[in-house]
C-alpha cells in the first residue's frame, strides 16, 4: 500500500480489518459488554482455542492437562509429560479465518521443555489506491494484496516436586506478532502455573497468563489480554474399561467479567491393546454478548503413540460452527 494513502481505505481493503473485528467480537468479554475501546485487547490470537482435546472441554484443561498443549494454559502441566510428545491441531474458524497451533515437549533433566507456535490467518484481500477526494470510496486495484495474521511464539519449563510428583510447577514466555499489510507490531509477554494432585485423585491448577507490554500496531497501542484461570478435576469414576473425570474452571480476561466452565472427559478401553475411545463435553457460563454457543463437544481416538482428536464449537450470535482437527504422537514415558 502506497505510504502517501496509509491513512484511507476504501471497503475492499478494510475487509481484511473487519474480519479482524468479527473475530474480536466473537471472544465476547475482551471487546464487548461495557469496555470502551480503550479497554480493548491486543493479540486476540491469546483468547483463542489452542488445543483439540482442550477446545472440547470449554477449554478446561488445565487441571488435566498432559500433553506439549499445557505449555497454552498451564505451563506446569508440562511436567506430567514424560516422554517426548509433538502435536498440532487447525480449524476453518470465524468469517474464513484460519486457526492453529503446534507444540513439542521434550523432558529435560529434572522437568520438560516445550515450544509452541499459534496462528490466526486472517485471509487477504484486494490492494486499492484511493481516489483523491473520494473518501477512500472510490480507488484503482493495484494488482496485488493485503494480508493479517496473528502469531505467537512460546517457550516453556515444567517441573514436578515431591515424592509423588504431586506438585508441578512451570513457566513460559512468548512473543505475540501482529501483521495487518503493511504494518506490525509485537509484545513479549510471560505464564507462570501450578498444579497439585491430592492422595485421593483430586487436581488442582491455577496459572497467571500474558503478563506482558502493550502491542502497537499503525500507532495504536493496546494491552495484552492478561487472563488468570483456576481449575479443579476430580478424581475418575471407573467401571471396568470405562472411566469419567469431571472438571471445572473460572477463569477472567482483564477488563471483563469473570466466566466459568463444567466439563467432563469420559474414555473407554476397547480391549484392542493399546486403543482408546474418548468423548468430552463442556458448557460454558458466558456473557450475553460472547457469539460463542456455551457447549462444546469432542471426542478421540488412541491407537498405540498416535492419537487423532476432533472438537466441535457453535456460534450463537452469527451462526455456523467451526471443526477442529488435532493430532499428536508421543513416545514411550521415561522413568520418574
Amino acid at each position: 500500500m502506497r505510504t502517501r494513502d496509509r491513512k484511507q481505505k476504501t471497503p475492499r481493503v478494510t475487509r481484511v480489518f473487519a474480519v479482524i473485528g468479527i473475530v474480536a467480537a466473537c471472544v465476547g468479554p475482551i471487546v464487548l459488554g461495557a469496555q470502551t475501546s480503550n479497554d480493548t485487547r491486543a493479540a486476540i490470537l491469546l483468547t483463542l482455542p489452542a488445543s483439540t482435546r482442550a477446545l472440547g472441554l470449554g477449554e478446561a484443561w488445565g487441571a488435566i492437562a498432559d500433553d506439549e498443549s499445557a505449555l497454552f494454559y498451564n505451563p506446569a502441566q508440562l511436567a506430567r509429560v514424560r516422554g517426548w510428545s509433538v502435536g498440532g491441531s487447525l480449524q476453518n474458524y470465524i468469517a474464513s479465518t484460519t486457526l492453529g497451533a503446534f507444540a513439542i515437549a521434550v523432558p529435560l533433566r529434572r522437568g520438560t521443555l516445550g515450544f509452541g507456535m499459534q496462528l490466526l490467518d486472517y485471509g487477504s484481500a484486494d490492494e486499492i489506491v484511493p481516489a483523491e477526494g473520494s473518501g477512500g470510496q472510490v480507488g484503482t486495484p493495484t494488482g496485488s494484496t493485503v494480508t493479517a495474521e496473528d502469531m505467537v511464539f512460546s517457550v516453556g519449563y515444567g517441573i514436578a516436586l515431591g515424592a509423588r510428583h504431586q506438585l508441578r510447577v512451570g513457566g513460559a514466555i512468548k512473543y505475540a506478532r501482529q501483521e495487518v499489510a503493511t504494518y506490525s507490531g509485537g509484545a513479549l509477554a510471560g505464564d507462570i502455573g501450578a498444579a497439585y494432585t491430592f492422595l485421593n485423585g483430586w487436581e488442582m491448577s491455577a496459572a497467571l497468563q500474558h503478563m506482558g507490554s502493550s502491542l502497537t500496531l499503525a500507532s495504536v497501542s493496546a494491552p495484552l489480554p492478561v487472563t488468570w484461570r483456576a481449575a479443579v478435576a476430580a478424581p475418575l469414576v471407573t467401571a471396568n474399561a470405562f472411566a469419567l473425570r469431571p472438571i471445572a474452571e473460572v477463569r477472567q480476561v482483564s477488563g471483563a467479567d469473570v466466566t466459568g466452565v463444567l466439563a467432563a472427559e469420559a474414555s473407554w478401553h476397547t480391549g484392542t491393546s493399546g486403543t482408546l475411545l474418548s468423548a468430552r463435553a463442556g458448557y460454558a457460563f458466558r456473557g450475553s454478548t460472547d457469539a460463542r454457543a456455551p457447549f462444546t463437544v469432542g471426542a478421540g481416538i488412541t491407537l498405540g503413540r498416535l492419537q487423532v482428536d476432533y472438537a466441535y464449537e457453535g456460534f450463537d450470535l452469527i451462526g455456523g460452527a467451526t471443526n477442529r482437527v488435532g493430532v499428536r504422537f508421543a513416545a514411550l514415558p521415561r522413568s520418574p
